[in-house]
């Protein structure tokens, strides 16, 4: 069994590359550009795409509008909060599931790539991934292909063999453990050969994105998902019932319940458990209705998931249920001289941390991991009782 899944994977990177060179083949570019064309790719997830917005805003300096038209290409999850930035010219939504299968999807939007007349190709992300960043970077036909040369938890050596030759600057990155902000600063500077030191990523919400009926109460949002991204990350409902039954005891505050339309039901579990008045909005937002809807919040307690930085990011004091799976690359935050940092993590810290979210515990189905259902409600509030009079 040791063999078979290496070989699996061989075979599988081997198909997709002989999918993507027929795909690819005869397509003619559609004209010239009045603007020399930077196409930035990103196919990575919500809290991913955030923490990027600190040197996202850089790259609009780096390629200013009179000479560059900015396009970016992003996963369709983060794409309409995406538009309401002003840092690109255009924004290209993939459905990041379908194109990582042998589909029409993925032929015509290798071909729609490729017939674009770009100057540079950047892809920022540090853990590439062969089926979707790589693959968009080899569609493109630019002078100039760029990507971080990046670690190996989404790649073996075939894919980075293969893939590494599409590129034509591979920019070095640090074997030292970094955060995420940190990789994202390096990156860009060896791109613009300038340093750049990290900042926590901020987000200026349009008034239009902030509901009237909301305006004007005071209330704090919960997070129980984690949009299913990784099994064993949710804390449980019962500790979020528990913990809102405490905020409303404290502040007497109205709690909103915030998530993705197949997270509605662990909403109602908060809401049947707690004695506090909660309002589930979960499936009920957009991702710009989220942000407006966090902006106006007193406070977010959330698991892991993208919802928490978006949170952190619009200036909201956002507490996180961290777990140990890859503590230390994007949370818990690096101290930033002079920046207030509006993220605060609890944890329950295990000698296995840093497993990549393989768990080396055996868990029932449904079960969060040891490291998550360790922590308690007591620890978490503790962190939250400081933040409800500021």
């Amino acid at each position: 069994m040791t063999l078979i899944k290496p070989s699996l994977i061989f075979v599988k990177a081997l198909l997709f590359f002989l999918f993507d060179s027929l795909a690819l083949s005869n397509v003619r570019s559609s004209g010239s550009n009045q603007l020399k064309l930077i196409l930035i790719i990103r196919q990575d997830a919500i809290g991913d795409f955030v923490m990027w917005l600190d040197t996202a805003k850089e790259y609009r300096k780096l390629y200013p509008p009179e000479k560059y038209e900015l396009v970016l290409i992003g996963n369709e999850l983060w794409c309409s909060l995406a538009m309401q930035l002003p840092y690109w010219d255009k924004v290209i939504q993939v459905n990041v599931k379908q194109f990582k299968t042998f589909s029409r999807y993925r032929w015509k939007m290798l071909r729609k790539i490729r017939k674009l007349k770009i100057e540079t190709a950047i892809q920022p992300t540090f853990s590439r991934e062969f089926y979707n960043g790589d693959a968009l970077i080899r569609a493109s036909r630019a002078r100039r292909k760029v990507s971080s040369d990046g670690d190996m938890s989404n790649r073996n050596w075939l894919k980075k063999i293969l893939s590494d030759r599409w590129h034509t600057d591979l920019i070095p990155a640090s074997p030292d453990p970094m955060t995420e902000l940190e990789r994202n600063a390096e990156f860009f500077s060896g791109l613009s050969s300038s340093p750049y030191f990290a900042s926590f990523p901020r987000i200026k919400i349009p008034k239009f994105l902030i509901t009237s009926e909301l305006k004007d109460q005071t209330f704090y949002v919960l997070v129980p998902g984690t949009s299913g991204s990784v099994l064993g990350k949710e804390w449980p409902p019962s500790c979020f019932s528990s913990l809102a039954t405490k905020v409303y005891k404290q502040t007497g505050w109205n709690g909103i319940i915030c998530g993705v339309k197949k997270e509605h039901f662990l909403g109602e579990q908060i809401r049947e458990l707690s004695k506090a008045p909660l309002q589930n909005l979960s499936g009920q937002t957009s991702l710009p209705e989220l942000a407006g809807l966090l902006s106006k919040s007193r406070l977010t307690i959330s698991n892991d998931t993208g919802a928490v930085f978006i949170s952190s990011a619009v200036g909201t004091k956002s507490v996180c249920i961290l777990g140990g799976g890859h503590f230390g690359r994007f949370l818990p935050y690096p101290d930033i001289n002079g920046q207030e940092n509006n993220m605060e993590v609890v944890f329950h810290e295990m000698p296995c941390y840093g497993c990549n979210w393989q768990c080396i515990y055996k868990m029932k189905k449904g079960e969060p991991t040891p490291c998550i259902s360790n922590v308690r409600v007591d620890d978490v509030w503790n962190k939250i009782k400081p933040l409800l009079n500021e």
